[in-house]
């Protein structure tokens, strides 16, 4: 999870700012990765084996 925070960051504000066009695609891929990083990490984290959702929700 934290390799995907990093990575989104550096996209975000790294050198890749410059990259142009078929580069575009790779950064657009690249934070797609991270993207699914960081959600498969809180996934991970936070997993509901029943998948209930808890008490709160089913009210």
């Amino acid at each position: 999870m934290a390799a995907g925070i990093a990575c989104a960051a550096w996209l975000a504000f790294g050198p890749p700012q410059d990259w142009e066009g078929p580069m575009r695609y790779v950064r657009f891929a690249l934070g797609l990765a991270s993207t699914g990083a960081i959600t498969g990490g809180a996934r991970l984290i936070f997993w509901d084996p029943q998948g209930d959702g808890g008490a709160a929700v089913a009210e």
